[in-house]
């Protein structure tokens, strides 16, 4: 086996961008949006890119892809955030940068869920 496979596997692994992405965010609950959308402390923050969100959107929520976090974070309100995401992906990039701004994100929701199979994943 070459030495080099090894090497770039764990160049991969150790880079910055991978971790982003792909490693859990830790401290982040699975939880429905359905049941803090009655809540008024909570957030509901959508991530989603606007050509996805626009077609099934979440009532109540704030929508602010990643994409567009930089330079419009300000705009989402202290206290605590749930986000909802398309994907583990798209929860893991918004959760790093929000709390890499000082946000509190309690808890996330992914959109091609039912609220029963992400209770029944807990």
């Amino acid at each position: 086996m070459s030495i080099g496979i090894p090497i770039a596997l764990l160049a991969l692994a150790g880079s910055n961008g991978f971790y982003k992405r792909y490693v859990t965010a830790k401290g982040v609950k699975h939880d429905c949006a359905e049941n803090l959308s009655g809540k008024e402390e909570v957030t509901l923050l959508d991530v989603r890119a606007y050509n996805i969100s626009y077609k099934d959107p979440v009532n109540g929520a704030l929508e602010l892809p990643v994409a567009y976090f930089i330079r419009s974070y300000e705009e989402i309100p202290g206290g605590p955030i749930h986000v909802i995401a398309s994907d583990e992906m798209e929860k893991n990039m918004a959760v790093r940068l929000l709390r890499k701004k000082g946000k509190n994100v309690i808890s996330y929701s992914l959109t091609d869920e039912t609220c029963n199979e992400q209770l029944q994943i807990n």
